[in-house]
């Protein structure tokens, strides 16, 4: 039969073990950064530990098991989750990784999703924190009104000056590689985005050929290229913690169409940057292949006094703790504090100024839509023999000059031509490694006579040796927030312990799809510009021809931090306040789905970086509290 156990108390309890509780694990278990306290804390996740030289050297070159598999991946039958695009729809489950519906794995075990991912990284602009007010100074109400119908936006409860140190730490911990963004020359005193008070701590990768054509091309048109920013380091490195990093081996095996395991340790990730740094300091308890079911808390104050998980047996675990932070992933980090009453459920209402409640609102994707409108070219005499090995984020180049409000948006300026209205826009890029990842997957399925015997043979013989590359483009612009997208409990559908699914109930908003009207024409320039030929826009694709289908892992938003209490569920520290009424302000939260809205840049990840480290600062000040409360 199964039993219920009970913990020793810890000052600090982690929940999920991804990059953000990984910071929160080093800069709490380590006394020479608390003044010399020996917090002691605990952290619960749902999978293994990986060891990258006995999980990864020999068993990560499987593209059969890590491709349809999954092997690393969270089990589907364990929890899942529920997807429709509009409240009027009855979701329907996610039953496997492959596509139809799902087609990105997610994490399972220390280091979540980021054990596979292709390391891209990228700091959100100062604009980023200010979409709304910005946007409403400029350009008026109803343009905004106009661009996001239904609009939900809001700014950040900080500016991105006050979140730049932050940046920093973040950078310095998990071994980023690039040069200052949007430089020509990558000093901070040039006319550029001068966003960094100091550079990345290693060097980029080297740049390909298209990465090097791409750069003299955008400088030559007025642009700031630079080296595309990357998790994967570069050169041996050793963070502030201490802990000592492996290099990239360009092994052409990390990125691909489902992002392989590194066995080197190069890729950035917790298990192998922070974790190890907490694990050294005698403080710190890691408790793998716990499924975190519950929080409870004190029915007078409100607050979370234990965390509730299942060991592998079904015995039921009771971990006590002073302070909590919520470091799961996506739709799990709402998931928990849905089913624990933590927060004020978000409730939708067909009248967008009826909504009320803030756990789940504002949810935007980090994925754009599969299709949009295109550009593409030929750049002849500029093959890459794409056989040997890459990585999957390195060797690009890529401008900022074309996203956030670098330009202007106003009707009929800068030449938009008629283009529908937008705001934001696109982070371009081109030149990453043709080499960075496996594709023979995609040999195992839509099998017919052109793809087998020996005509199909015929045509591999020179695949890795081409002596042109297609060039193409969809620079779609960013998602933005609105009232009808957001997560819930699902009504229909349980997890294997019988508890309700999350429901996503998102589509894509108009602005992703407008902006690209604008934006391939910027692009047909650039690709000119660097001599491509038969450089074609394509017909244009509008807004809902294409329908979200899945989940991606760089949900954003639906446990937003911002600076009104009634809309957010996290104030500036990243310290609950949902309820206004009685805020549970003894957990923390930091992730992409704390984002308050959708960035510009491929990863949502590199944007909350920081605020890990913010909840880190504030969960130090908590608990030096004569009076726990809200944090001012």
């Amino acid at each position: 039969m199964p039993t219920t156990i009970t913990e020793p108390a810890a000052d600090v309890v982690i929940l999920g073990v991804g990059y953000m509780s990984g910071v929160i694990a080093a800069e709490l278990s380590i006394a020479s950064l608390n003044g010399g306290k020996n917090y002691k804390v605990v952290a619960i996740t749902k999978g293994p530990y990986w060891d990258y030289v006995n999980d990864f050297s020999t068993t990560k070159y499987d593209e059969w098991g890590v491709g349809l598999g999954r092997k690393y991946d969270s089990p589907l039958p364990l929890q899942s989750a529920t997807i429709r695009n509009t409240p009027y729809q009855f979701a329907l489950p996610v039953r496997r990784y492959t596509m139809p519906i799902q087609y990105h794995a997610l994490g399972h075990g220390v280091g979540g999703a980021a054990q596979h991912y292709g390391g891209t990284m990228g700091r959100q602009g100062p604009w980023g924190y200010t979409q709304y007010s910005s946007t409403i100074a400029r350009y008026g109400a109803p343009f905004l009104d106009t661009v996001n119908p239904h609009s939900d936006l809001e700014d950040w409860p900080l500016t991105y000056a006050q979140y730049e140190p932050y940046y920093v730490e973040w950078e310095k911990a998990h071994g980023l590689c690039g040069d200052y963004n949007g430089s020509a020359t990558n000093q901070p005193s040039d006319t550029g985005y001068p966003w960094m008070s100091v550079n990345y701590p290693l060097p980029p990768s080297p740049l390909t050929p298209i990465g090097q054509s791409f750069q003299t091309a955008t400088q030559a048109l007025g642009y700031h290229p630079f080296p595309h920013v990357s998790a994967l380091a570069s050169q041996p490195y050793i963070n502030q913690y201490g802990v000592p990093v492996n290099p990239c081996v360009y092994d052409g095996y990390c990125g691909g169409p489902c992002d392989y395991a590194c066995e080197t340790g190069a890729k950035a990730n917790a298990a192998y940057r922070t974790i190890p740094a907490a694990m050294k300091s005698g403080n710190f308890t890691l408790v793998v292949n716990g499924f975190i079911f519950r929080l409870d808390t004190d029915t007078a104050s409100g607050l979370v006094t234990a965390a509730r998980y299942y060991d592998p047996q079904g015995n039921v675990h009771i971990q006590p703790g002073t302070v909590f932070f919520n470091g799961m992933w996506g739709y799990n980090m709402i998931r928990i504090m849905l089913l624990s009453g933590i927060g004020a459920p978000y409730v939708w209402n067909s009248d967008p100024t009826l909504v009320s409640g803030s756990v789940g609102r504002g949810l935007t994707n980090g994925y754009l839509p599969y299709r949009g409108t295109n550009v593409s070219g030929t750049l002849p005499n500029n093959g890459g023999n794409a056989y040997p090995a890459g990585n999957g984020s390195g060797g690009s180049v890529d401008i900022y000059d074309l996203m956030d409000d670098n330009f202007d948006h106003g009707p009929g300026l800068s030449g938009l031509n008629g283009s529908p209205p937008f705001i934001g826009g696109a982070e371009i890029g081109a030149g990453g490694y043709p080499g960075g990842g496996p594709g023979n997957i995609t040999f195992a399925g839509s099998v017919s006579s052109a793809s087998m015997g020996g005509t199909f043979k015929a045509t591999q013989k020179d695949k890795y040796l081409p002596t042109k590359t297609t060039l193409s483009s969809t620079p779609l612009a960013h998602d933005l927030p609105t009232t009808d997208n957001y997560v819930d409990l699902d009504p229909h559908y349980t997890d294997i312990y019988g508890d309700p699914l999350a429901r996503l109930t998102y589509d894509w908003t108009p602005n992703t799809y407008n902006g690209a009207t604008f934006l391939v024409k910027k692009v047909k320039d650039i690709f000119t510009q660097m001599g491509a030929q038969n450089v074609t826009i394509g017909s244009t694709v509008a807004p809902g021809a294409a329908h979200n289908d899945w989940w991606g892992h760089h949900l954003r938003g639906g446990c937003r931090i911002g600076a009104n209490q009634s809309t957010s569920v996290w104030n500036k520290w990243n310290q609950c306040w949902s309820p206004a009424s009685k805020p549970v302000f003894n957990i923390f939260g930091a992730g992409e789905i704390t984002n308050t809205s959708g960035d510009n840049v491929p990863s949502g990840t590199h944007i909350a970086g920081p605020q890990s480290y913010r909840a880190a600062e504030g969960i130090k000040q908590y608990l030096a509290l004569l009076t726990p409360g809200l944090l001012t």
